[in-house]
């Protein structure tokens, strides 16, 4: 398995010191960057294993993690995109079955999407007015200033470089485009992957962080300032939900637990955070660039492909799944 696996620098700082904050069944573990305090896993798997994960992470025994239990999540999310720019052209990048698609009014918004999974395509498309393509957000070649919203709901720490996919956003976002990112709190996942919490709530021990497919863990700090270094001033961070699943007693906790997490960012004025996920809205800015030094944000695109899929070699590597 060791061959599966690379080890990288700070997304943030490129470096490489750091300290672990956990570790895995093998030589995988997720530290924390010394200078920055950006957590990530370190060493990780390597991008062809990752491409594998990615193409089947949606599956017929798990549509219910995409079309039932964020169904909640999403609609107060559209709700949050919609009170800031009321209709336009809106990119779901990671779209998975489209179940946000639901919140848009086909008379108001051109829908697009974009998911590594076929089983997700399949469904966006064929399900919800929306045009799906099938690869990475690099790879549909999007045309420049050509979307009002570009959204990245619960995916954005699954991507092997988060700079490129915050890059790509800026450029095919319109002057002062809206960004809508969703990720997990990382108080809150440090401490619900607690053994005696999860045994509580899930009935079973703790999984090891170390040893999924979350590539970063961001606090409200590091997403800051990523999203400020790819050319995004953050508007508002929303706390909401972790995901609504499991029996009757996980369900109390996880709403009991939202509503004392909106009460803490209230109380603290948005300088603690313990919610399960937290949603960020940013505008496009202009990102300045010295005269002669070429631009690290591509300036052209051929036009969006009517049809877009994209042929994913699939290597037989086995890793976690959701």
């Amino acid at each position: 398995m060791a061959e599966l696996l690379e080890l990288v620098p700070c997304l943030l700082c490129g470096e490489s010191r750091t300290e672990v904050v956990a570790s895995g069944s093998g030589a995988a573990q997720l530290v924390r960057c010394r200078n920055d305090g950006l957590v990530f896993l370190n060493p990780r798997p390597t991008r062809a294993a990752l491409r594998e994960f990615h193409t089947r992470f949606v599956r017929e025994n798990n549509l219910e993690l995409f079309d039932g239990y964020r169904r909640e999540i999403l609609r107060r999310e559209a709700e949050a995109v919609k009170r800031r720019v009321p209709a336009g052209k809106l990119l779901d990048v990671g779209c998975a079955t489209g179940t946000f698609f639901e919140f848009f009014s086909a008379d108001r918004w051109l829908l697009f999407g974009v998911d590594t999974s076929g089983l997700a395509v399949e469904r966006a498309g064929g399900e919800r007015p929306a045009h799906v393509c099938q690869g990475t957000l690099g790879e549909a070649q999007f045309p420049l200033q050509f979307f009002d919203v570009v959204t990245i709901l619960d995916t954005l720490y699954y991507a092997p470089d988060p700079i490129a996919e915050l890059r790509e956003s800026h450029r095919i976002l319109k002057d002062d485009g809206l960004l809508a990112v969703e990720i997990p709190g990382l108080a809150y996942t440090l401490v619900r992957a607690k053994d005696p919490l999860c045994r509580l709530l899930d009935g079973r021990a703790s999984p090891r962080l170390a040893d999924s497919c979350h590539l970063y863990q961001f606090s409200p700090s590091t997403m800051e300032r990523l999203l400020a270094r790819c050319g995004f001033r953050v508007l508002e961070r929303i706390p909401e939900q972790a995901s609504l699943r499991g029996g009757s007693l996980r369900r109390m906790v996880n709403r009991l637990h939202f509503l004392m997490a909106r009460t803490v960012d209230w109380a603290t004025l948005g300088k603690v955070s313990i919610a399960g996920k937290e949603l960020y809205l940013a505008r496009k800015v202009p990102v300045p660039q010295a005269a002669g030094v070429p631009s690290t944000f591509r300036e052209c695109a051929p036009e969006a492909r009517s049809e877009c899929s994209v042929s994913v070699a699939r290597p037989a590597i086995t890793l976690d799944e959701p």
